[in-house]
């Protein structure tokens, strides 16, 4: 016989995966679907086999209700003779306390992805009318058909890593939010600073702006004075080199009627972005401190240009690694895999789907910005996808190309337990771990 095909990694992992599934959803057993709500959450129990309607229940949205359900779901796997309950519920809302009351108990959980669950929505009578008892049936009818992931929520340190990222992520959108401000202030009082110092958005005038000075404030002081004062406070991030462009843009300013509210707002401003600054330090302390019990400290200073801070971000937003099948699901789960319209003999790609976590998304592109200004093997791959004849990328597609590889790299460190090598990072050789 002819042999027709091959059997590809992705597919034995998808074969594996649909078996882990066909194990937690069996012929017996019982899907609760949740439609988690804020205070009161509606359940609507189901039998797998054939996905009937068993009952509906409504339980508050807390350990206590989770136990009333799996008491309902006793009688009723007594009843119709079913051995086995699982939990569906949408990842929303607060999903979480509801999960981690089913791992106290024991209960198996899976999810159904909100987008799946959108979808399904219009499938079962073309309409997007939403009530809880539906999304709740529709909840339980794709855990019968193994259409859910099968995640489980967070504990131990990567559930406190986690919400320290996001309110990192959130004070860095306040101080960037305050730089702008700063600035657009700024064009309006010191219109020679533009002109004479061309580079206004760079990091080093920022550094400037968060001192708060005016310009007229700038242009009393000696250029010795404003550039040792600048060098303090930043800790020699200033150069000396734009301390003097800045101070000699400053002789020029004038005043101007604007000039105190201007002043007034940019000081404000300033020290909006200190009180950010510090609540950014004080969460990097607390991550860094909890970094060695992630069991991941090893990968730390491995990659030149990414920094311990970065990689524990990055690692509290994805959660632990190791719990991933490939590589590929860290992109996914940014929502930075590019889409595919390919048909026939076309072959085409397109954006990305953006269907993942922003934060995570959005700091894997910061991450992969300063990986190519200051790691050589990073660098040369940046080059090549926007050098290259055919299917150049534009230098923001590729800093999110960079972003990806930089994401499955992580996860290769992660899980094989290997080291940086650079000679895997640029393709020169493939890994073992990866080529069983």
């Amino acid at each position: 016989m002819q042999d027709t095909g091959q059997l590809t990694r992705g597919m034995r992992r998808r074969a594996a995966k649909m078996a882990r599934r066909a194990e937690m959803v069996t012929p017996h057993t019982l899907v609760a679907g949740v439609d988690v709500a804020m205070a009161k959450s509606a359940v609507v129990f189901m039998r797998a086999s054939d996905k009937a309607p068993l009952g509906q229940l409504t339980i508050p949205t807390s350990a206590e209700g989770l136990s009333t359900l799996v008491h309902q779901a006793n009688r009723l796997g007594d009843r119709f003779h079913l051995s086995r309950l699982v939990v569906a519920m949408e990842p929303c809302a607060d999903w979480r306390i509801l999960a981690r009351a089913a791992l106290a108990l024991d209960v198996p959980t899976v999810f159904v992805q909100s987008f799946a669950l959108a979808r399904s929505r219009e499938i079962d009578d073309l309409t997007r009318d939403k009530n809880d008892l539906r999304d709740a049936r529709l909840i339980a009818e794709l855990a019968a058909e193994r259409k859910f992931i099968d995640m489980q929520a967070p504990t131990g340190v990567w559930a406190e890593l986690r919400p320290l990222a996001e309110a990192r992520m959130d004070r860095q959108s306040e101080r960037n939010a305050a730089l702008q401000e700063q600035r657009a202030f700024l064009r309006l009082i010191w219109p020679e600073l533009l002109a004479a110092v061309r580079d206004l958005d760079g990091s080093h005038v920022q550094a400037a702006l968060r001192l708060g000075l005016t310009p007229m404030q700038i242009a009393a002081m000696p250029v010795s004075e404003f550039t040792e004062r600048v060098r303090q406070e930043h800790r020699l991030r200033f150069i000396r080199s734009m301390a003097r462009r800045i101070w000699e843009a400053s002789q020029l300013a004038t005043a101007c009627d604007e000039l105190a509210t201007a002043t007034l707002r940019i000081k404000l401003a300033g020290q909006r972005v200190q009180a950010a600054e510090a609540a950014i330090t004080e969460i990097d302390q607390t991550m860094l401190a909890r970094f060695a019990d992630t069991g991941l400290s090893r990968l730390g200073g491995q990659i030149r240009g990414l920094s311990d801070v970065v990689l524990l971000n990055l690692l509290a937003l994805i959660g632990d690694p190791r719990q991933y099948d490939s590589a590929r699901c860290l992109p996914k789960l940014a929502g930075s895999n590019p889409t595919e319209r390919s048909s026939g003999q076309t072959e085409r790609s397109g954006g990305i789907h953006r269907r993942g976590r922003p934060s995570l998304r959005v700091l894997a592109y910061r991450a992969a910005v300063g990986l190519v200004m200051h790691n050589a093997d990073f660098r040369a791959r940046f080059q090549a996808l926007t050098q290259r004849k055919q299917n150049k990328l534009c230098k923001k597609a590729a800093y999110i190309a960079i972003a990806n590889k930089l994401l499955r790299t992580l996860w290769h460190m992660a899980v094989t337990d290997q080291a940086y090598d650079s000679a895997i990072a640029c393709g020169e050789r493939r890994s073992e771990a990866v080529a069983a």
